[in-house]
């Protein structure tokens, strides 16, 4: 029991120090807007390029959780990607779609 304690300590510590920054967020949130511009224009969706476009380079909303991080970008009013991270890696989806 005592084992699986530290265990868990060591891991909690470890996610402590390999949370990704904001920074490193931002820029896959960037990378995953560009992504989902391409696919609008794409699609001929103008309206949505266009939202993406001036989204891309915005701030959005960063979270610190200690072991885990979240930033969501926005696109016009709503929120067009979502990345959470944790022990140095990153993952990105799109969560809503510029209207």
């Amino acid at each position: 029991m005592l084992r699986l304690l530290g265990l868990l300590v060591i891991a909690a510590l470890a996610a402590v120090f390999t949370n990704p920054s904001a920074d490193k967020l931002n820029a896959a949130a960037d990378a995953s807007i560009r992504g989902v511009t391409e696919a609008a224009v794409e699609n001929v969706d103008i309206g949505g390029a266009l939202r993406g476009a001036v989204s891309e380079g915005a701030t959005g909303a960063y979270d610190n959780y200690f072991v885990v991080s979240r930033l969501s970008k926005p696109a016009g009013d709503n929120p067009l990607v979502e990345c959470w991270g944790a022990f140095t890696q990153v993952s990105c989806s799109k969560i809503g779609s510029p209207e």
